[in-house]
């Protein structure tokens, strides 16, 4: 168990961000988003000073930019410089971002630009009338291999503000270091990117980390690396399939930010989606590889169905074929994972228990069924197949559910808690997560009850038993 600590760690400071997420319905502030048009895509290279430059862009139907830039350094060499030029009084500029008081509390802080000459090493929003910016945080990194990075936060430049007859220049130097490589992102509009003020939209985006804990790149939305991830190192962060930032803003909305970026992270995320359908875990991690005998580059069903859920979501509020795509491509890859990697748990509807990692190193491979896993999973197949129609989709949902029922109440623990997980000994173990199972099991009887008209009474039961367990304990929940 202590080997898989800081994956859970992960998991539970995602799923604190899901806190701030009421549903699907929040999606409707289309008093303040206009309607959407799909983006032009253009990526440019380059080579300044014997190094690598790399431009991503996206130029939205509105007139919204969103660009990227990365640049990777065979040599040492003076630093790269973007200029942001903004026209008006710097006076009326501000620069908005989240800072932390004694107790470490995030809050957000302004200040407004004729007051400084370089801006906090932090992300943020620059506002002034007719100009809107949001700001990544300038990077310097050391690509480790196997999807994984190395920050090196001593060589990150902040940005220069420098007054100008017209307003001000906002300068981005990024180091040019041989073995290095040096990002910056933003998003830019002719309109507030964020509706500030509202309490509720303050708090979100207050929990959405793009700096710290996580990383927002060219390539994709990284993780903090666990220490039984290889390779790994203090500062390392690994890309992760699922992005929880990404999430917030597919389901909770309300923003032009969180418009646009939704998409530019659907987009990223697509390419790094496999030929077979599925999103690889690069790293090694160590308890699977001690524990399956699972090397690096495996198959995390978790991981990969919240990133699938995220692309069916895409399909969704995008109109945008190619989500709908990468949706269905994983419900294919899925569909095979199962028929390959199951335990048959009978009852009078047999079911099954889907493994929660696979290998294509190691296809013989066993582990276990975390229960969290298996709901996600049914919750994916119910939604594919009332998005598609596919009753193939529907089917696996149901002998998947019918898994979980047929154990029925030895899912219980004597304190009314769950096990975490089924093993392929047919024993249980593992503490469970606080209270993320409890919302799997909310949205399976959801997605069960608008399917078949009724409740589950297993499910309703386990349900019940986890609430009560998560009252009694103090746990927080959504």
């Amino acid at each position: 168990m202590v080997r898989k600590i800081s994956v859970l760690l992960l998991l539970m400071t995602a799923i604190a961000v899901c806190t701030f997420i009421p549903g699907p319905a929040s999606v409707s502030a289309s008093a303040t988003v206009p309607l959407w048009q799909k983006p032009a895509e253009k990526e440019t290279t380059s080579k300044p000073n014997g190094a690598t430059h790399k431009k991503r862009e996206f130029v939205f139907g509105d007139g919204d930019v969103y660009w990227s830039q990365q640049i990777s350094g065979k040599k040492n060499a003076k630093p790269y410089v973007i200029t942001v030029p903004i026209q008006g009084n710097s006076q009326n500029m501000m620069f908005r971002y989240r800072a932390y008081n004694e107790s470490k509390q995030p809050f957000w802080q302004a200040v407004t630009l004729d007051q400084v000459k370089m801006l906090p090493l932090a992300a943020g929003f620059v506002e002034t009338e007719g100009r809107y910016i949001w700001l990544g945080m300038p990077i310097v990194y050391v690509d480790k291999g196997r999807g994984t990075i190395e920050e090196h936060p001593e060589l990150a430049l902040p940005i220069q503000v420098k007054q100008s007859a017209n307003g001000v220049v906002l300068e981005i130097r990024l180091p040019i270091k041989a073995g290095y490589m040096s990002e910056m992102w933003a998003l830019e509009s002719r309109e507030p990117l964020v509706p500030w003020g509202e309490q509720a939209i303050d708090q979100i985006w207050l929990a959405l980390d793009v700096t710290q804990n996580a990383k927002w790149l060219y390539d994709g939305y990284y993780y903090k690396s666990p220490s039984t991830y290889e390779p790994t190192s203090a500062n390392a962060y690994w890309r992760i399939p699922e992005n929880y930032v990404l999430r917030s803003f597919l389901y909770t909305g309300g923003s032009r930010a969180a418009r646009n970026m939704g998409y530019v992270m659907l987009k990223t995320s697509l390419l790094q989606q496999e030929p077979e359908g599925y999103w690889k875990t690069l790293p090694r991690s160590l308890w699977l590889s001690e524990d399956y005998g699972i090397p690096d580059g495996f198959y995390d069903t978790r991981f990969n169905t919240g990133a699938a859920d995220l692309m069916l979501r895409g399909c969704v509020q995008y109109a945008e074929e190619s989500f709908c795509q990468a949706a269905q491509k994983y419900g294919t890859y899925f569909q095979r994972h199962a028929a390959s990697n199951h335990y048959v748990v009978n009852g009078i509807q047999s079911g099954w228990l889907v493994a929660d990692y696979a290998s294509a190193k190691n296809p013989a491979a066993q582990t276990h069924v975390s229960l969290n896993h298996q709901l996600a999973e049914i919750n994916f197949l119910y939604s594919s197949y009332l998005q598609f129609g596919d009753p193939t989709d529907k089917d696996l949902a149901d002998l998947m559910l019918a898994g979980v029922v047929n154990l029925g109440t030895r899912w219980l623990l004597a304190n009314g808690d769950l096990h975490y997980a089924y093993f392929p000994d047919g024993t249980f173990g593992r503490a469970d997560y606080p209270y993320l199972t409890y919302n799997d099991l909310v949205e399976t009887q959801r997605l069960y009850r608008l399917l078949h008209g009724t409740e589950e009474p297993t499910i309703a039961r386990l349900t019940a038993s986890k609430l009560a367990w998560m009252q009694k304990n103090n746990v927080a929940y959504r």
